[in-house]
């Protein structure tokens, strides 16, 4: 039995199964991978937390740099990976999605909500730091477009986010607490297109070997997982998925 042969047949044997996205599947999108060589942050000093906080001008500009994010994703599509992992997730009920990015495109590929944890946030979405009510993202792009005030929450006053977890902010306990409870649960768990290095995501394969789940990677560079996993593929993502997602 060849290797797409066999995690063909533990996704179907699976009862549980627990997908893990990192950068890489949407960087065969077209969207820039944040932390590489090239990436956003090279370009783009991070914005701390309390910086934010602290700072109106920092503000301003934490949304004016979720405009340009925007503007980039109207154009880029979820591929061949979105539509795999999608194809997965309908398969049974206790298949859950835990993704690192904040791209929206696992929504876009038809991946229900209640489906997905997205343990660093949503750029796509604006909440409020003191209540967490979730705001409408766009009366922030229009006061940075026309220079007027920032609006405040308008359930409690308070300062506003993207609803993403910045350099220096906490990660969200439920949402961590969440995606350990699943990984735990499971009994497949597939890693594609993350370096594992980002914590504490990088610490969930650990978990669910611990566990006792199989372990599958596909990564187009080696992981610190990769002599521990029952199966380990590198190459795109989209060289994978295409000998894989018709046999599902």
């Amino acid at each position: 039995m060849n290797t797409f042969n066999e995690i063909i047949k533990l996704v179907k044997a699976s009862k549980s199964t627990v997908i893990l996205t990192g950068a890489g599947i949407s960087t065969e999108s077209g969207l820039p991978d944040f932390r590489s060589d090239n990436g956003f942050w090279t370009k783009n000093k991070p914005i701390q937390f309390n910086e934010f906080l602290l700072s109106e001008e920092k503000q301003r500009l934490s949304w004016e740099r979720n405009i340009e994010l925007h503007s980039l994703l109207k154009n880029i599509e979820p591929n061949l990976g979105h539509m795999f992992v999608e194809k997965i997730i309908g398969l049974q009920k206790n298949n859950f999605l835990i993704t690192q990015n904040i791209d929206g495109l696992h929504q876009k590929s038809g991946v229900p909500k209640n489906k997905i944890i997205e343990i660093h946030g949503s750029a796509i979405k604006a909440a409020c730091l003191e209540c967490e009510a979730k705001q409408n993202i766009l009366d922030f792009h229009n006061a940075i477009k026309f220079q007027g005030p920032l609006p405040k929450c308008t359930v409690c006053g308070g300062v506003v986010k993207v609803a993403t977890i910045s350099f220096g902010q906490p990660m969200n306990e439920m949402d961590m607490m969440h995606a350990s409870k699943i990984v735990e649960e499971s009994d497949l768990m597939i890693v594609m297109g993350s370096s594992l290095k980002v914590l504490p995501a990088g610490k969930l394969p650990n978990l669910a070997m611990q566990s006792g789940s199989k372990l599958i990677i596909l990564n187009r560079e080696k992981t610190r997982y990769d002599q521990s996993a029952d199966i380990v593929i590198n190459d795109e993502l989209q060289n994978i998925c295409s000998k894989l997602i018709d046999e599902l």
